[in-house]
């Protein structure tokens, strides 16, 4: 069990350093110089996605522990 949680943990860690690694690369930044306009509002969706996914790996660790 905390084995799974810590994976969890690590997958979800590495995700969040690849979308920042990503956002700003020198290639994405040369190709869309558009990228950098409404970032507040970017941040915001993807602070949204995050919190929903981590949300949802709560709730099914609840689950999971309760069983």
């Amino acid at each position: 069990m905390t084995i799974l949680m810590i994976l969890v943990g690590i997958i979800m860690a590495a995700g969040v350093v690849a979308t920042v690694m990503i956002g700003e690369s020198k290639s994405n930044k040369q190709e869309n110089p558009d990228y950098f306009r409404n970032t507040g509002r970017k941040w915001m969706s993807l602070t949204g996605i995050y919190a929903i996914g981590l949300a949802v790996a709560a709730i099914c660790l609840i689950i999971f522990v309760d069983r």
